[in-house]
C-alpha cells in the first residue's frame, strides 16, 4: 500500500494528527497549527479525516485507551515507521476490524474534530487576519525587528490589524496569539503589545497567565526567542529595542 501513496506528503500530517491521541487536553493554539498543516498540504478536510482514520487511528489509538498514555509527544520518526508497518501489513481482515474500531472509538475524538473544523473554515475564509498575515510575512522572508522592512506593505496591513485590536479594545484578544509558537506569531504580538496598546504596569494575562503582567511576559518572549533571528540586522535592532522598552519602562514605574 505504501507505493500508492506520496509518504512525504503524508508526514506532516501524520505528525499533526497525533497530537489528538496524547493523553492532554489540546489547545485551540493547538488546533491551530493542525488546521494550518491541513492546508498547506494537497489534502481536503475529507482526505484527512480519512488519513487520520486509516493511517494515525489504527497506531495510536491504544495510547488513548493506556493507563499511562503518552502525552508530551510522540517520537516522529516511530511515528512514521509504525505507520508505513501498518500500512505494510494490511488487509481485508484488518480493514475490517479498523473500521470496527474506529466505530465504536470514534467519539473519543468528536470534540477535537469539531474544534479543529470550526478553526480550519475560520483560517480558510479569512485570509486578512493576523495569523495569516505572520505567516504571509514569514513566507516572503521578514523577521520581526527587521525594521527596514517597515515600509513594507505586508508589515502595514499586519499592524493596521494590531492596531484594530486595540482601537476595539479587544487586548484580552490580541494576547491570546502570544500561544503561537509558529510563524514568529507570539513575537510579533509581544511586539505591537509593547508599541501599541499603551499598557498599565497593572495590566495582566488574565485568562492565560493570570499573575503575569503583560509587559514582563512580552518582554522576556521576545528576549528568548532574539537567538532564533537569523539576520545579524534582526537580532541587533532586537537587542536596542529591548533596552529601550527597559529604559522607558523605568522611567515611568520606578520614579
Amino acid at each position: 500500500m505504501n507505493d500508492r501513496i506520496n509518504i512525504e506528503e503524508r508526514k506532516p500530517i501524520w505528525i499533526a494528527l497525533s497530537e489528538f491521541y496524547l493523553d492532554t487536553e489540546l489547545q485551540e493554539s493547538d488546533f491551530r497549527h493542525i488546521a494550518f498543516k491541513i492546508i498547506e498540504s494537497p489534502y481536503s478536510i475529507d482526505e484527512v479525516k480519512d488519513i487520520n482514520k486509516y493511517e494515525v487511528f489504527p497506531v495510536l489509538q491504544p495510547n488513548l485507551l493506556s493507563v499511562v498514555g503518552e502525552w508530551a509527544g510522540f517520537d516522529k520518526e516511530w511515528l512514521i515507521s509504525s505507520i508505513l508497518d501498518s500500512l505494510a501489513k494490511r488487509n481485508v481482515i484488518k480493514k475490517l476490524g479498523i473500521e470496527s474500531s474506529f466505530l465504536t472509538l470514534k467519539w473519543m475524538q468528536k470534540n477535537y474534530w469539531e474544534k479543529l473544523e470550526k478553526v480550519y473554515n475560520q483560517v480558510k475564509t479569512n485570509p486578512d487576519s493576523f495569523i495569516l498575515t505572520c505567516k504571509e510575512i514569514w513566507k516572503n522572508g521578514i523577521e520581526p525587528f527587521e525594521f527596514q522592512q517597515k515600509d513594507a506593505q505586508l508589515f502595514e496591513r499586519l499592524k493596521g490589524i494590531a492596531a484594530s485590536f486595540k482601537e476595539q479594545n479587544r487586548l484580552t484578544a490580541f494576547y491570546q496569539y502570544l500561544q503561537e509558537g509558529q510563524y514568529w506569531i507570539n513575537l510579533w504580538t509581544a511586539y505591537f503589545l509593547l508599541e501599541l496598546f499603551e499598557l498599565k504596569d497593572s495590566d495582566k494575562l488574565i485568562g492565560l497567565n493570570d499573575n503575569e503582567k503583560i509587559f514582563d511576559f512580552c518582554l522576556n518572549e521576545v528576549e528568548q526567542n532574539q537567538q532564533y533571528l537569523k539576520t545579524e540586522q534582526a537580532k541587533v535592532n532586537c537587542r536596542n529595542w529591548i533596552e529601550n522598552k527597559k529604559t522607558a519602562y523605568n522611567k515611568t514605574y520606578e520614579q
